[in-house]
């Protein structure tokens, strides 16, 4: 089959898929006025909504981005990469050689654990899967689901124009969309994301969103920052603020509403906690942001 047949075939497929999905989002539309639920159970409803969602949506819209992949160094040391995924508890991580840019393959715990129990050599090098999953942000996350599926992979890495790393993105990533938040025994309870410890100072987990801080205290992001996609959690935030990645004990200053980020840790590739202190009152939040938005009319 020649280039352009297979790129028709595939046209062809696209339009006929897309077809399926609407025909049947206008079914259980009219169902669902009508009050008719024998088609759909009433549970199975805003999956299958979420489900015709996934056709629009981009492997940049829930991938995890740069500044929030944790990854070994193959050049790790045993002692090293066991304190390490003993503290972040994944399943799996890529590894990279050198820099976030050159990641040359993918470990699993399991095969870890395997080695350390048949008392083997246990290095990254060793242990690590070569075959790596390179995927571009644009990419339709139907499409990656698909591609996960047949090829049996758990963790895809989305590259930028340049070749550089632009985030991680997991099968269960996708799958969220479609069934809702997946949490496991490890993850950390959401009232633990962000801890009030008085009126002005908060303790947070720098994974937590960016939208969750706001809805807490008020605006303090600008709307470039909000619409950027790689500024969905507190920490990615905050190394934008600082434009690079700060180390413990450094504090980072928001000038616009002079609110300080004290990193109380970190490693090389990302924040972990961190405290936010001198935080203004909801109401001298908003004026702020009134301004700072008159102003840029202004511009």
């Amino acid at each position: 089959m020649s280039l352009l047949e297979k790129i028709k075939t595939s046209r062809r497929l696209k339009e006929a898929e897309d077809k399926v999905f609407e025909t049947l989002e206008e079914i259980i539309d009219e169902r669902e006025e009508r009050g008719d639920d024998h088609l759909v159970d009433a549970r199975e409803l805003p999956m299958l909504k979420n489900l015709f969602r996934l056709r629009d949506i981009r492997v940049y819209d829930v991938m995890t981005p740069r500044v929030d992949i944790d990854a070994l160094d193959i050049k790790m040391t045993s002692q090293q990469f066991c304190k390490y995924i003993q503290k972040e508890k994944f399943s799996r991580y890529p590894v990279y050689d050198g820099s976030l840019d050159n990641i040359v393959g993918i470990i699993h715990v399991k095969d870890i654990l395997f080695a350390l129990i048949n008392k083997e050599k246990c290095t990254v090098s060793k242990l690590m899967k070569p075959g790596v999953l390179f995927v571009s942000p644009a990419m339709r996350a139907l499409d990656l689901l698909k591609v996960m599926q047949s090829k049996q992979i758990q963790l895809a890495i989305v590259i930028d124009e340049h070749g550089g790393v632009d985030g991680l993105i997991a099968l269960e990533d996708i799958l969220e969309v479609v069934v809702g938040e997946i949490d496991d025994e490890h993850d950390e309870p959401e009232d633990d994301m962000i801890k009030r410890i008085d009126d002005t100072s908060l303790e947070v987990n720098a994974k937590a969103r960016l939208a969750d801080l706001e809805e807490m205290i008020g605006p303090v992001a600008t709307e470039e920052e909000r619409e950027n996609p790689d500024i969905d959690t507190i920490g990615g935030w905050v190394v934008h603020l600082a434009g690079r990645m700060p180390s413990k004990g450094e504090v980072v200053h928001h000038s616009q509403t002079g609110i300080r980020f004290l990193i109380q840790s970190s490693n090389p590739s990302h924040i972990e906690r961190l405290k936010i202190m001198s935080i203004p009152s909801k109401e001298v939040l908003q004026e702020i942001a009134l301004r700072q938005e008159e102003e840029e009319n202004e511009e």
